[in-house]
């Protein structure tokens, strides 16, 4: 183990602080979460030209909870190493070098810190090996930048997985992660589920090697990451706009994601809506260099309305964009340009109306006369009203059933309930995350008689055929959702 005083090259930049024990701390505090720094060294890993990434974060028995990232990317030799190992090694104004994804030369170390103590890059290249490590602990207890070398690297973990050339990133004395000493195997399995929806969906295109980039490999702790693309362009239901070009290195494209009625599995619905539902995640989802770095913002130019909640805007920029979007360190935060932000407020209009179509059909396809709907809609005086359907097959036939003096109590009973609808509660839940609201299925006990009574209601009242009622059931609801229940109420083949 060596020590190299002021670790070389950061003792000018920081000479103007005097205690680094307190400016080390301060670096920690960033805001990273534990998914956004895992992503900043893929990032490196990226750059490097690396073709397969594995990522390890798991409680060690001796050493606490220990990360790992390894890549086989093109390695640094030692010096090269060391000089990366400095704080902000780069400058963000200098040119760069197209599919840099880094910007600040900060990435490496700042992500590390807000997350472990210790921090160990081990790089081969050229057949030679080296390893530096920042510990923490020994920068605020020497208030000194003195950047540990090491010369005996046969017990560092996961050492074996590095090949001939790459990298490997080690986060020791991890503290930033609630709880992380006494973490819960159920704790760090959510923890790493969340890291690895959030890296499928941030280098989908690198996974998927679309967009013209070479296919990236990424595992994490064994698992194959699958890339997440949350345009859904593979649904022949997605609804993609025109790609249009609004400046110099400034594309965009809109999407309307397929409503939930067009996926035969809920689960493939849920997966595309991401973390937090359909409603949360509209909005823009800009890259740079092909990388995801913000996603499900309007930029404050419109509210996450409900109707617009299967719009999704795709915004590409290039690297030479960095200053004019004000690009943070951690790549989780921008701001539109002005000229970008006006044009994108004159597109607002097109890009949502097709969300807005979608569920415009769907309630007038389940208020349509010919649907037979529970609730019927109707506008008076400028003003929309919903109120039951007295006249339903299901409704008419219980109605029906009773004497003269009930049926006016039922009809009372039908009135009283219509006006009561908790229209308020509705507006506000579905306002907040549309995904959560749904109703109660029927029992199978009830779903039985209503689908009884609808038949027997159209047969007998309507003077329907069988083929015609089936023909009818089959695209309403809560028939066609159950159709094999009804079927067999109705004597068919499903």
């Amino acid at each position: 183990m060596t020590l190299i005083e002021g670790s070389a090259t950061v003792s000018r930049e920081l000479e103007l602080n005097p205690e680094p024990g307190i400016l080390v701390e301060s670096l920690r505090d960033i805001g990273y979460s534990f998914q956004s720094a895992l992503a900043d060294i893929v990032d490196n890993s990226l750059a490097a030209r690396a073709t397969k990434i594995e990522l390890f974060a798991l409680p060690m028995q001796k050493s606490g909870f220990m990360v790992g990232i390894i890549d086989n990317g093109a390695g640094l030799r030692r010096n090269d190493l060391l000089q990366a190992m400095r704080l902000g090694s780069s400058n963000p104004r200098d040119t760069r070098v197209q599919g840099d994804l880094g910007r600040f030369g900060l990435g490496l170390k700042t992500a590390s810190f807000s997350q472990c103590r210790r921090l160990t890059v081990l790089s081969r290249k050229d057949g030679q090996t080296s390893a530096f490590c920042w510990d923490l602990d020994e920068v605020v207890k020497n208030n000194q930048w003195n950047i540990i070398e090491l010369t005996d690297i046969s017990s560092l973990q996961w050492l074996e997985k590095l090949g001939e050339s790459g990298t490997l990133v080690l986060w020791e004395k991890v503290d930033r992660i609630a709880g992380s000493r006494k973490l819960q195997s159920g704790n760090i399995e959510r923890l790493v589920s969340e890291a690895q929806t959030h890296l499928s969906l941030t280098f989908h295109r690198f996974i998927e090697g679309s967009h013209g980039l070479r296919k990236v490999s990424i595992w994490f702790n064994g698992y194959q990451l699958q890339p997440l693309d949350p345009f859904n362009t593979d649904n022949p239901a997605t609804q993609a706009g025109a790609l249009e070009k609004i400046m110099q290195n400034v594309t965009l494209q809109s999407f309307t994601l397929p409503h939930a009625s067009r996926y035969e599995d809920a689960a493939e619905y849920v997966k595309y809506g991401l973390p937090g539902g359909y409603q949360q995640n509209q909005g823009v989802y800009l890259y740079r260099a092909n990388r995801l770095i913000i996603h499900g913002t309007w930029f404050g130019i419109t509210k996450k309305l409900p109707q617009t909640q299967l719009c999704r805007v795709c915004l590409d920029i290039g690297i030479e964009e960095d200053e004019s979007w004000k690009i943070d360190v951690k790549k989780t935060s921008a701001q539109l340009p002005d000229d970008v932000r006006e044009r994108i407020k004159k597109l607002m209009v097109t890009i949502g109306s097709p969300s807005r179509r979608v569920y415009r059909r769907r309630t007038a396809a389940l208020t349509s006369p010919d649907a037979y709907p529970i609730w019927r809609r109707y506008e008076k005086d400028g003003k929309v009203f919903y109120e039951i359907a007295s006249e339903h097959p299901v409704i008419g036939e219980f109605r029906s059933s009773l004497d003269s003096e009930k049926r006016r109590c039922f009809d009372s009973v039908l009135s009283f309930i219509g006006t009561t609808f908790p229209l308020e509660a509705l507006t506000y839940d579905l306002s907040n995350d549309a995904d959560k609201v749904t109703m109660e299925d029927m029992s199978h006990e009830d779903f039985v008689d209503a689908a009884r009574a609808f038949s027997e209601r159209l047969m007998r009242k309507e003077n329907m055929g069988t083929d015609d009622v089936v023909a009818i059931m089959k695209v309403i609801p809560p028939f066609k959702s159950r159709w094999s229940e009804a079927a067999l109420v109705l004597g068919v083949d499903e």
